[in-house]
Formats: structure tokens, C-alpha cells, sequence
């Protein structure tokens, strides 16, 4: 009863298109299965070990690179760059995306820039219209003309449209097969291929894959200066924010990721650990990107409003093992039995929490309220870490990035030593307050998220203290967890508080409801749609002892209400209710 208080590349690939269609005929690439001529240089570097590494990082230090001056003298501004459109157009061509272009002899103009989204046109830029999961960018291409866009790439389509209406016919239109794949080809021409001057480490998985990137970049800084690129925003190097427009994209759309790249490259990156999400492998977000290595944390149910099947979901996180170089890592969980569907791959290393024969393990876990404390073991050692990160699952994603960086050549002993000093992450079983009781905040927003995060509260709670849990679901999404969700926090909390989690445009009663259907018909629990007014009761019945999870929002600062982001910071509102 509820209380109511009131490029790829190489050959092997094991879904979505072919060679041909990714790449062009093989007679544009030479002999058949031929990479592009300029990412044969790119592959061979990506095999290469330490040697490499030492010599790039001198060339760094006195501030070139085998690809030009990128010392602080040296860096390069796209805003102020213009590049001919025929640039894009050749492109698209090599890569056999493009179907019509205007008759040869044509000029082209010159552009400054590039966008999906027709309200950002600005003078002078290639517009790309993307069939959107609402809207069809289609729609807007006249008016993208008419805000100065320089041409637009459409996408062909059976049987043929007409041209768009209200567009000049001078106005050039480069008609493209899959206009989501061109837009992120575009870019990434027009950007110069920033990807082909990084390593790029990518995180995909359901749960783990912020934390996971944080891990990346502060562990792999010891081969390369790292950036990052994930739900938290992109920061480079120094841990300076890089300004996107990705908005509440984990992985940034594909002219957006190009941007960022860019951005990275010029401020110094010579690796980055990016999140990789089963939308942008299914929407071609990444196309053109080559990875050195590739980390696969844990497969469990999520996004089935969008892939529907959890088949779907699989194939789509598959995906990203087309995109690792010939000499490219699999970093594989093997707690995880769905993994063991992915393709082979020539280089892998696994990891496991609980599995001794995999290749990096732990011993002698200790879990404690100030994080954990275990063995790193490898086929190269045993060394102690103390990760300041709370939670058993911690553990897990910690000896992921530990596989990845031992695969990539770094010393157990100095991958050992930087997890010990490894960063807080923003709402990953943060500590906001500690009186009345701890009250942690975490971003769990699936019922294998939410599990394991109140296993970890109940492994942290002092003897006696109680664990009161404060949770929703988010509106408009898989309505299929959220009964699941509702029994695990009746099951595994003292005290369980469903409420708003992002309702959007669904009726938060409603999705309420869905959560309730799932709590045992005795269970006394509480039901408040109000998010604040549910963690003040959660204070109110805390006692000294106690410990407060509010689930399910992690880092963000906003309530999704309608189609509208309200203020809403979890820390600001626990420090109003008198809570420190």
C-alpha cells in the first residue's frame, strides 16, 4: 500500500553496411578490401606500442607532430575557416555515399561551417538535412536557404521526391544515400579529420560507461594527454570543459563529435575515452572514427523504447567492434554472458570480478563507506589498489579500465598506483551531505543500475542504519522497467519513496502507477510525484545512521516537465531542507 503524506575499418565487420557501401567500390580504393590511402598510416600507428608513444611525445613537447605544428603557436580556429564544398563532395564520393552532385564545371562555393539543426544556419553553411526521430530535417531545408545556408546535403529517397519547395533553383543540393552517415562523413572532412591525430579509447555497455571514461582519462594520461567525451560534456586535458552543443546526448551527433574532436586536438589531446551509446552506433554518430581500443562493461535491459528488442540493443552495441583498427583492443567483461556474442577479434583481454580465470581479476575485495580495497591481479602481477570510489560495481568498471590500459602496454604497478588517486565522478554514488544522515545521489535510472546501487548502500550502512531509497522513472521511455524497478527498491531498501525521474510529457501519475505495479501489495512504502516534496520525507524520517539514496538523476540539475528542463540540483535542494 502506497503512504500519501500528501572506419572503420578492415575487413571485419559484423553488422550494418558492407565494405562497399561504408567505403566507396573497390575500384575507388585500389585492390579489393583496400583501406582509404589515408588510414593505412593511421592503422599502422595504432599498433604501435611505447616506442611510439615516447616519440610522440617528445615531437609534442617541442611542439609538432608528424601531422604539423600543433604547439600553442600553431592552434587552429575552425570558426574562422572556410573550406570549399567541393572538398565535401569528394568525400562523399570516395566513400560511396554520394549519388548526385551538380554538373561538373560547376562552381561550388566556399562554406564556413555545418549544421543539422536548420535554426543554427549562419551565412555561408552546408546544411545537412537528417530524418530526425520527430522531425525530418527535410522540412527546413528552405529554411535553411533563406537564413544564407551555401548548400544543402539532402538524402535520395524511393521513389524520388521532388526538390524541396521554395528553394532557388541555383541553390546546390548534394544528394547523398543515408544522410546521416554523409553528415558525419561531411564533418568529418571539413574538420580534417581530427580522429586520424588521436587514440581513441571507446566505452560502450549499459551501466558504467561515465565512470568507466573518467577512469580512462585519468589512467591512460600517463601514454597520452587524454580529453574526455561523454554524459558529463567533453573536457580536455588539462579538465577544462569543451564547449558543445550536444545537449543531453551521451555520445555528441555526428557534426557535433567532429566539432569536438577538433576542439580536443587543438587543445593538446593526443588520446580520448568517449562513451559510445547504442543510439549513436545504430544512427552512424561515429562513422569515420577509428578506435585503439574498445571497452564493453555490462549488457542489461535499457533504451527498448527505441531498439525495442534486446536483440536489437545487443547488435546495436556490437557495432563498435567494426569500428577498432586491425591492431585494436576488445576490453570484454566476462561477468557478462551476453559479450560472449561478439564477434572475435584479434587482440582481446578480459576482465572479471568474480571470474579468476579472466585476464585482469580482483582479490580480497573490502567495500567500506570511503570506497574499496582489493588485489589487482594480471598475468603480469599482483599489486594493491584503493579506489576512492564507492560500490562493488566500481570494482568491476575500475578492472575494465585496468584491462584496457594493461592491453595497451601501461605497467599493472602504474595503472594500480592511478586508480588510487582517481577522481570523484558527478553523480556516481556521490556523497551530497552527511547530517542528519549520508545522503549519496547516483544516476541509476535501470533495475540492474538501481540493484546493484542499493546493494553497495546496504554494504555501507553502518549496523542498525536504515536505507531509504528515493527513486522514479523517466516519461516517454521503456515503460517496461519500471515495475522492476519498483520491486527492487521495496525488496532491497528499509524505506522505498517512488517519484519523478524526468517525466516529460507522460502524466507523472501515470508512470507512477507503472512503478507501483511492481511493489509488494504489503510492502508500506510512499508515492509522491513532487521530487522535492519526496526527499523532504525522505529527510524527515531519516534518524542518525541512516543513509538517503536519491536514484536515477546523478549529475543533472534539471526536472524534464512537458517538453521544458526545470532547475533542479538534488544538492541544492538537500542543503535547503536543512540537510549538510
Amino acid at each position: 500500500m502506497a503512504l500519501r503524506p500528501r572506419q572503420r575499418i578492415g575487413p571485419r565487420r559484423a553488422a550494418g553496411p558492407d565494405r562497399s557501401q561504408r567505403h566507396g567500390p573497390s575500384s575507388a580504393r585500389g585492390r579489393p578490401g583496400a583501406p582509404r590511402a589515408w588510414l593505412q598510416g593511421r592503422r599502422q600507428r595504432l599498433g604501435c606500442g611505447p616506442s611510439y608513444v615516447a616519440s610522440r611525445r617528445e615531437r609534442r613537447r617541442r611542439g609538432h607532430d608528424r601531422h604539423g605544428v600543433w604547439g600553442t603557436a600553431a592552434q587552429r580556429h575552425f570558426s574562422s575557416v572556410s573550406r570549399s564544398l567541393q572538398e565535401i563532395v569528394d568525400a562523399l564520393a570516395r566513400a560511396g555515399a554520394l549519388v548526385e552532385a551538380p554538373e561538373p564545371g560547376t562552381p561550388l562555393p566556399d562554406i564556413t561551417g555545418l549544421t543539422a539543426d536548420a535554426r543554427r544556419v549562419e551565412p555561408g553553411m552546408l546544411f545537412c538535412a537528417v530524418h530526425g526521430a520527430v522531425l525530418d530535417g527535410h522540412a527546413f531545408v528552405a529554411d535553411a536557404a533563406r537564413r544564407g545556408a551555401a548548400a544543402a546535403l539532402v538524402e535520395s529517397r524511393q521513389p524520388p521526391q521532388p526538390p524541396p519547395p521554395r528553394v532557388a533553383p541555383t541553390f546546390p543540393l548534394i544528394v547523398v544515400r543515408n544522410g546521416r552517415r554523409a553528415a558525419a562523413l561531411a564533418a568529418e572532412a571539413w574538420y580534417r579529420r581530427p580522429a586520424s591525430r588521436l587514440q581513441l579509447i571507446g566505452v560502450t555497455g549499459t551501466n558504467g560507461k561515465t565512470t568507466s571514461v573518467i577512469l580512462a582519462r585519468h589512467v591512460l594520461s600517463t601514454l597520452w594527454p587524454m580529453g574526455a567525451i561523454g554524459t558529463l560534456g567533453a573536457f580536455d586535458p588539462a579538465g577544462a570543459p569543451v564547449e558543445s552543443e550536444a545537449g543531453n546526448l551521451t555520445t555528441p551527433g555526428p557534426i557535433d563529435l567532429q566539432a569536438t574532436l577538433a576542439a580536443l586536438v587543438d587543445r593538446g589531446a593526443g588520446g580520448v575515452a568517449m562513451e559510445v551509446s547504442s543510439h549513436s552506433l545504430d544512427q552512424g554518430r561515429v562513422e569515420g572514427l577509428v578506435f585503439r581500443a574498445a571497452i564493453f562493461t555490462n549488457l542489461t535491459r535499457d533504451h527498448l523504447d527505441y531498439h525495442e528488442t534486446f536483440d536489437a540493443y545487443f547488435a546495436a552495441k556490437a557495432k563498435l567492434v567494426g569500428y577498432l583498427a586491425d591492431a585494436g583492443l576488445a576490453v570484454i567483461n566476462a561477468d557478462d554472458a551476453a559479450w560472449a556474442r561478439l564477434r572475435r577479434t584479434p587482440r582481446r583481454i578480459t576482465f572479471s570480478a568474480t571470474t579468476p580465470a579472466a585476464d585482469v581479476t580482483a582479490r580480497d575485495v573490502r567495500v567500506d563507506a570511503k570506497g574499496a580495497r582489493f588485489t589487482l591481479v594480471t598475468t603480469q602481477g599482483s599489486h594493491p589498489v584503493t579506489l576512492p570510489l564507492l560500490g562493488r560495481f566500481n570494482v568491476a568498471n575500475a578492472l575494465g579500465v585496468a584491462a584496457c590500459a594493461v592491453g595497451l602496454e601501461v605497467s599493472p604497478r602504474v595503472v594500480a598506483e592511478r586508480l588510487s588517486t582517481a577522481p570523484q565522478v558527478p553523480g556516481r554514488m556521490e556523497r551530497i551531505a552527511v547530517d542528519p544522515c549520508v545522503v549519496l545521489r547516483d544516476y541509476a535510472h535501470t533495475p540492474d543500475a538501481l540493484e546493484r546501487a542499493l546493494e553497495t548502500v546496504r554494504e555501507v550502512t553502518r549496523s542498525g542504519g536504515r536505507v531509504i531509497v528515493v527513486f522514479g522513472a523517466g516519461g516517454d521511455r521503456d515503460r517496461g522497467k519500471r515495475a522492476p524497478m519498483g520491486e527492487i527498491a521495496v525488496r532491497l531498501s528499509d524505506v522505498a519513496i517512488a517519484t519523478s525521474d524526468n517525466p516529460r510529457t507522460e502524466d507523472p501519475e501515470r508512470i507512477l502507477d507503472d512503478v507501483e505495479a511492481g511493489m509488494s501489495a504489503g510492502r508500506p512504502h510512499y508515492r509522491i510525484a513532487d521530487r522535492r516534496a519526496a526527499i523532504a520525507q525522505a529527510l524527515e524520517l531519516a534518524r542518525p545512521g541512516d543513509t538517503i539514496l536519491l536514484a536515477g538523476k546523478g549529475h543533472e540539475t534539471y526536472q524534464v516537465i512537458g517538453t521544458t528542463k526545470e532547475p533542479f540540483d538534488e544538492r541544492e535542494v538537500v542543503r535547503s531542507l536543512g540537510a549538510n
